[in-house]
């Protein structure tokens, strides 16, 4: 391997017509605050005030890795991409700054030499190249004249953050608090603010150093790559496994597909409100297909994967994205998901398991759903093993907080038997040998009832409300035998006012489930009255709860004992009861 090393500054590199590009094998731009905090501390740190004078130390950042001649007109980044990424963002924000206070040569200067170059032909391009993002980053930060544009994925917003971030700290007040030798410049705030922005230009520029590194191929960088990156400290797996996948699928005319499916992939992951991280779905994914593993065996367990003859990285990158299309709808479910009236129940059950914040389950449901589309298992095994997940979950997880550790191998090795099945009946096998093993971790109705019994809800504590909503509803539901009725459509009434009540005033005993406005009418009043206003209700429950309490003069403990005793058994032995 050719291999070129040498000190440089980042004057040296962006003050020659080099492009320097990042390759599509290269993870999103991902700095946080503390990342580019870190830099910018890095920055003012070696800001020293000698003699009345602002004096710059010399500061190493590491190393850069391209591909590409050392005179070559345009290098591939192959390790250093977030570092230059940052130091553009702040050469942007700071020829912002200084075109903001009338500093328009200074702006022009950084601008037209570090950041804007010219081909042969005097055509401008930007030294820093990445497609990823594009237009935002090219338009809305990199050009000096700025488009007003808004981020639209995660990748754009921590792009416009960090060029916010150098925005402010360039101001004068915060300029004031991070320097710490602010009182000691002479001359009036303006002047102080233009003595330390341009310190703070030549402290980028002239004392910022890199071992500069380039090599001659592709394939050298790849090995680099993985090489700087084998211990999982500066990539996740997730992106040495993409760096495996682009250097295999390396075609790209007249498309690029392995760069366009796993944008898809991205982009399907972000495009609901309850973004999904990438990293966590990969490792579902491979517990619900591969071997059950930890985070850090998973590239590991890849390679030894992608090295059988019968694995192909096209099919598994289009396995990777119709699955993340799969694991959206589980992480996020919608109705327009399911849209035919018999799946009304499969919605239900995975809004319900979403509501209990249960993980570990999405392995197996991504089996579930793959053996569903490929008609290998029958649509009632379908529906009742999401119901009976659904209320094992609610019993065990929802409400008794158990430990959930022994259910991430159960859930990997029952996705993949399932996964195996090549009919209905092997499929059915393999669903009831789970509604076995919930037979068997089902929680004592003691234990149920002292942990229900620990749900609260009033307006400064509002942590278990959906939870409390999603009872009453299903209990209501239970009444009905339907799955009609949804908890946002009730509002959770207490039963004796907060003014009125002892300590239970908060609790699953005193509460009952009314339409938004019957809740308004009761506010305050006593019981007695409100009981003329429960009476307007439809909700079942509340009809049983006037049919035992109707006639009572006042609402008092020993009734919110037997009320909650009341739900209490009606959740777990009926409403919630498993049907194995």
């Amino acid at each position: 391997m050719d291999l070129n090393a040498y000190t440089r500054t980042i004057s040296t590199l962006f003050s020659t017509n080099v492009k320097y590009v990042v390759p599509r094998f290269q993870r999103e731009y991902s700095w946080t605050k503390d990342e580019v905090s870190e830099l910018w501390q890095d920055v003012i740190n070696n800001l020293k005030l000698k003699d009345g004078k602002i004096e710059n130390l010399e500061y190493f950042i590491g190393s850069l890795v391209l591909i590409g001649e050392d005179k070559s007109p345009e290098l591939l980044i192959v390790d250093g991409q977030q570092r230059l990424t940052t130091i553009t963002i702040l050469l942007s924000a700071l020829v912002e700054t200084f075109r903001s206070i009338g500093e328009n040569d200074l702006a022009q200067g950084i601008y037209s030499t570090y950041i804007e170059g010219k081909d042969v032909r005097f055509k401008p391009f930007f030294k820093l190249e990445n497609e990823n993002p594009k237009p935002f980053l090219q338009e809305s930060i990199q050009h000096i004249t700025k488009k007003n544009n808004q981020p639209q994925n995660k990748e754009e917003k921590t792009l416009w953050e960090s060029y916010l971030f150098f925005i402010n700290k360039f101001k004068i007040e915060s300029l004031k608090k991070d320097i710490n030798f602010w009182n000691e410049i002479s001359g009036k705030q303006n002047e102080k603010q233009l003595a330390i922005l341009e310190s703070i230009r030549d402290q980028i520029l002239l004392n910022l150093k890199v071992i500069y590194i380039t090599v001659a191929n592709e394939d050298d960088a790849y090995m680099i790559f993985e090489t700087l990156n084998a211990r999982g400290k500066n990539l996740s797996s997730v992106d040495l496994i993409k760096n495996d996948i682009f250097k295999i699928l390396n075609g790209t005319h007249p498309d690029d597909t392995a760069k366009r499916t796993w944008k898809k992939i991205q982009l399907n992951l972000s495009s609901r409100a309850g973004k999904v991280n990438f990293e966590t779905f990969f490792r579902h994914f491979w517990l619900s297909k591969y071997n059950f593993i930890t985070e850090s065996k998973i590239y590991k367990n890849f390679k030894i994967e992608s090295n059988k003859n019968s694995f192909n990285h096209y099919d598994f990158l289009k396995d990777l994205s119709e699955e993340a299309e799969t694991y959206n709808k589980i992480a996020n479910p919608l109705k327009t998901d399911w849209l035919d009236q018999n799946d009304l129940v499969v919605y239900n059950s995975l809004n319900a398991l979403s509501l209990f914040q249960i993980t570990q389950i999405r392995t197996f449901i991504l089996a579930l759903i793959k053996k569903r589309n490929e008609r290998l298992i029958h649509h009632a095994d379908f529906c009742k093993v999401l119901n009976e997940m659904e209320k094992f979950h609610f019993k065990y997880s929802a409400i008794c907080s158990l430990k959930m550790n022994i259910f991430e191998g159960k859930y990997s090795k029952t996705a993949r038997d399932l996964r195996k099945c090549t009919n209905k009946a092997q499929s059915t096998v393999v669903i009831n040998q789970l509604l076995q093993f919930y037979a068997e971790k089902e929680p004592a109705i003691e234990v149920f009832k002292q942990r229900l019994e620990e749900l609260k809800f009033t307006n400064q504590y509002t942590r278990d409300k959906k939870l409390i909503q999603y009872i009453f509803s299903k209990i209501e539901n239970f009444y009905r035998h339907t799955e009609e009725l949804t908890l946002n459509k009730i509002s959770l009434e207490h039963i004796d006012s907060q003014s009125n009540a002892n300590g239970n005033f908060g609790y699953l005993g005193n509460l009952l489930p009314l339409d938004k406005l019957l809740n308004e009418q009761c506010g305050d009043k006593d019981f007695k009255d409100k009981l003329t206003i429960y009476k307007q209700s439809d909700l079942r429950i509340v009809q049983e709860f006037l049919n035992n309490y109707g006639f009572e003069t006042d609402w008092n403990e020993n009734n919110q004992k037997k009320w909650f005793d009341y739900i209490s058994d009606i959740a777990y032995n009926k409403a919630w009861k498993l049907e194995l």
